[in-house]
């Protein structure tokens, strides 16, 4: 067995991701919506390299195939990046449970919809993909750069 991981810390001025696996992290900047890693999975490298749309990828029968787990081989490469935090920035860390069934423009309607309520975000997230059908479990966390 094997899982997947995303975290972010705030070190000094900058925000740094890590993230193995098909969970993500997302930045909400100035309204806009953005996915700040990459997919570690058979068909995130086909998104990656623009051979099937983002809507294809949703519904493709291999979307649970990961290239990239914790638990699997006694090393595992990381992804990180850094960035430069920016106040009221807020990062959205979350599974494939949400974001297999909610499309982006969906979470990004949802947290806008909740304004600076962290919490009423995470619900309306989880609502959404409970409404979806919620076939799988559903994590999501949530923060904001003061």
């Amino acid at each position: 067995m094997g899982t997947t991981i995303v975290a972010v810390v705030l070190s000094g001025d900058y925000i740094v991701t890590a993230n193995v696996g098909d969970s993500r992290i997302y930045r909400m900047r100035d309204g806009k919506l953005q996915q700040v890693t990459e997919d570690h999975s058979w068909v995130g490298e086909l998104r990656k390299k623009n051979l099937i749309s983002e809507e294809d990828a949703r519904s493709h029968p291999l979307k649970n195939i990961i290239t990239r787990a914790l638990g699997m081989e006694p090393t595992v490469e990381v992804d990180v990046k850094w960035e430069k935090a920016k106040a009221g920035d807020i990062y959205l860390l979350c599974s494939d449970g949400l974001t297999d069934l909610v499309p982006d423009a969906e979470i990004s309607r949802k947290m806008a919809a909740a304004g600076n309520n962290l919490s009423a975000m995470a619900t309306a997230l989880i609502e959404a993909a409970n409404g979806a059908g919620g076939t799988d479990n559903i994590t999501v966390g949530l923060c904001r750069v003061e």
